[in-house]
């Protein structure tokens, strides 16, 4: 397990630092001497730059920074910012003269790859992830200071924080969590860093919390807007592309036969000896085999293997139910195909890959969703009556609440409060877009279930401003933010070999979100973002498939395959111990699963999984299997 925690330039975080493991787990000091970075990650995933007073750390897996800091040494070896490279961040050899910790802003408006930053200057501490949330940040009160880490349980276990009542019940909102809960913590007393914001502590242990990514104005045409994507994309492959060649190492990347993995395939090709994998479930429907094995005829000399896991190969959906799962810090979706990666990391390790891409996040943030189409219609009607046109043929979206859609005017705390009042009603009574999907609860919720997430939405809706004043942005951004947190878990889960996501990368999303949304969310064509963006790259013929793979049927094998240990999760329920769900009705759901119920039932098993295996060892056991810095 992996972690780290950021400590303020005061007194108390000695004594914090000895409850974490003391000196096996000190990576660097504040210049007063105080410890200020503390955790467990392989000494090549931090590289530190100290001038005079001030100190800079990059913490991110090597290949995912290099192209921020090239000619960067070991942790603590380097005394000053000029042996890095000009690309580390531009002013970077400023650092001295940093007269307030927000000039970090500029220095990273333009770095590239996925890291988390921490600083420490004059007496005070900041630390930020990334702006999609893929690397997040949580803070916690200790001993009267604000404490920082990567990871929630690890601010759980130093506390002593219980579960959060309401965090779990808010797990029964079927599909994920609006803005700003899908912030919220299952830890009490444990508080997320919104995505896009640092947490500054002062040298008395207070923190401050202020916004250091600021959303672009989707006003880019898609002529322009290809280009930047395909830059910013180009950009980030190649830079772990070319980090993974100097060390002699195979580079992996997904091939699912999609859009998304396949330019990532073609982008890397080049730059790299590249192993491919490609996993062929079992649903009839699912076409992606037939366009990953055209992806691999079309690709040029790979100088790696091409891996497949076919039939057997590919475990049962739920094969990991009966298992205790590497810890997380919530609960995490991925039970339901986590030995399907688990296999995936088995065939990439076996051929000494350390890293692979994945094309997860593109869903996100190279399409809109429909929640554009209330501003279109506001500047552009002609255009957003044809594009409702195509969305209602598509989608079957009824006449009536369309129209209410359309011309609804609610602010976002409005819908918030009103959507508390929806819980149990049928979908259908909300619009078919808006500031988001309708919130609805899990059949097998129970009232106090409802009462605890009626008041929270009720709470949330008091003053909350959407992520983005245009709908179709907020959501945008929501999906994309919600999806980040998915994967981060996944990170958790599955570091080796380490996963890789350049659609989360922030230039990446800036490129992508900067296009127009009636580009990037239009009904009558497939990401026609990346596809414009990858013309010349990847083959025609494979940008212009229009299909996407689905594993319904895997997953209700899986149901049955694996139904005794899923019973008995249910049987177990500490939902239901704390009055939260009915498992009768839960478990009514699991022997006679209907795609009504499917991804209430996927996200409850998740939680009730994580909560049976939510204690991992102390921190103190965490020491093994790494390089350390004593």
């Amino acid at each position: 397990m992996y972690w780290f925690v950021t400590l303020p330039d005061c007194p108390p975080s000695q004594l914090i630092l000895e409850e974490l493991g003391g000196n096996r787990v000190l990576i660097a000091n504040h210049a007063s001497g105080h410890p200020w970075l503390v955790g467990r990650l392989p000494v090549t995933w931090v590289r530190i730059f100290t001038a005079g007073a001030v100190r800079l750390a990059v913490l991110g897996r090597t290949a995912e920074v290099n192209a921020c800091v090239p000619d960067a040494t070991r942790a603590g070896e380097t005394d000053a910012p000029q042996g890095a490279s000009a690309s580390l961040l531009p002013g970077l050899a400023r650092i001295r003269d940093l007269p307030d910790l927000n000039d970090l802003d500029t220095l990273t408006a333009v770095a590239r790859g996925s890291f988390h930053l921490a600083l420490s200057a004059h007496g005070k501490s900041r630390a930020q992830g990334t702006a999609s949330g893929l690397r997040r940040l949580y803070q916690a009160r200790h001993h009267g200071v604000t404490v920082v880490s990567d990871r929630a349980d690890v601010l759980a276990r130093l506390t002593g924080a219980a579960v959060e009542p309401r965090a779990l019940a808010a797990q029964l909102l079927v599909g994920g969590l609006p803005t700003p809960l899908d912030h919220l913590s299952c830890w009490s007393g444990v508080e997320a860093v919104p995505s896009g914001s640092a947490v500054t502590v002062d040298d008395q242990g207070r923190p401050r919390l202020r916004p250091w990514w600021q959303v672009p104005a989707a006003e880019v045409s898609l002529e322009r807007g290809e280009l930047a994507v395909g830059r910013a994309l180009a950009a980030a492959v190649e830079d772990r592309a070319r980090a993974e060649k100097s060390q002699e190492r195979i580079l992996g990347c997904d091939l699912s036969g999609g859009l998304d993995s396949t330019s990532l395939a073609f982008l890397a090709a080049p730059s790299s000896a590249l192993g491919t994998l490609t996993v062929q479930f079992a649903d009839a429907a699912n076409d992606d085999p037939i366009w990953a094995a055209r992806a691999r005829e079309l690709l040029p000399s790979l100088g790696g293997p091409a891996l497949c896991l076919a039939g057997d190969q590919v475990p049962a959906q739920y094969a990991s139910a009966g298992s205790a799962p590497r810890p997380t810090d919530a609960p995490s979706p991925l039970l339901r195909g986590r030995a399907v990666l688990d296999a995936g990391a088995a065939a990439y390790t076996k051929q000494g890959i350390s890293l692979h891409l994945a094309g997860h996040g593109g869903d996100e943030v190279l399409q809109a969703t429909p929640g554009y189409l209330h501003g279109l219609v506001r500047r552009h009607p002609v255009q957003a009556i044809r594009h409702v046109r195509g969305y209602r043929s598509r989608r079957r979206w009824p006449l009536g609440p369309t129209l209410r859609a359309l011309t609804d005017s609610r602010s976002y705390g409005k819908w918030l409060a009103d959507e508390a009042r929806l819980l149990r009603a049928p979908e259908q009574v909300s619009a078919p877009f808006g500031w988001g999907e309708p919130l609805r609860l899990a059949p097998w919720a129970t009232p106090e279930a409802e009462t605890l997430v009626a008041g929270l939405l009720r709470e949330a809706a008091d003053g909350v401003e959407p992520l983005a004043p245009d709908r179709g942005q907020h959501h945008s951004l929501h999906r994309m933010r919600s999806a980040a947190q998915i994967y981060r878990l996944m990170r958790q889960e599955l570091h080796a070999p380490w996963i890789a996501l350049p659609f989360l990368d922030d230039r990446v999303v800036e490129a992508c979100l900067a296009v127009r949304p009636i580009r990037r969310g239009t009904p009558f064509a497939y990401k026609q973002v990346l596809t414009t963006a990858m013309r010349g790259v990847v083959p025609d013929e494979l940008l212009a498939r229009t299909t996407k793979g689905s594993t319904d049927i895997d997953f209700y094998d899986g149901l049955r395959t694996h139904r005794r240990a899923l019973i008995d999760i249910v049987e177990r329920s500490e939902l239901a111990e704390r009055g939260l769900i009915e498992p009768t009705v839960l478990r009514t759901a699991l022997l006679v699963p209907t795609p009504h119920t499917s991804t209430a039932l996927e996200d409850t098993l998740a939680c009730e999984h994580w909560l049976l295996h939510r204690a991992p060892a102390p921190l103190s056991a965490d020491l093994s299997q790494t390089e350390e810095y004593a």
